[in-house]
């Protein structure tokens, strides 16, 4: 059987597959132990913005829980749009360490994980694309 960390990532990716917001992704780094695992993804958007991804998790009690993450998501330009993270340099937001830098600030922010993040490009992209 599969480490569940393995099973966790190559869900992330079939959502990718899946994904009308996707046009390619690249995973440019994985790493599975029986215990923990990183996973780091670049995607192309169908409106020519980038996703990248970061995660890193721990199988404890038979579920995955991330231990950090990042989902930076820029426009074609390479202007931020939004990036979610739990970096732990924000320690005034009520939600630290999750938080959400947008072109206003840093906002407070519950962990996404990628069905919210590819919610709300799906939003901010007028929607009809069905993430």
């Amino acid at each position: 059987m599969k480490p569940l960390i393995t099973q966790y990532f190559e869900a992330l990716e079939a959502q990718l597959v899946v994904s009308p917001l996707i046009r390619t992704f690249n995973v440019i780094r994985r790493e599975v132990t029986p215990v923990d695992g990183k996973i780091r993804v670049r995607a192309t958007l169908v409106d020519g913005g980038l996703l990248d991804l970061f995660e890193y998790g721990v199988e404890k009690d038979g579920q995955v829980h991330l231990r950090k993450y990042s989902f930076h998501w820029q426009g074609d330009g390479g202007d931020l749009i939004r990036r979610w993270d739990n970096a732990p340099h924000h320690p005034e937001i009520s939600t630290h360490p999750h938080h959400k830098h947008t072109l206003s600030g840093v906002e407070t922010a519950e962990p996404p994980d990628l069905s919210d993040v590819l919610r709300e490009i799906d939003r901010y992209l007028g929607g009809g694309h069905h993430a």
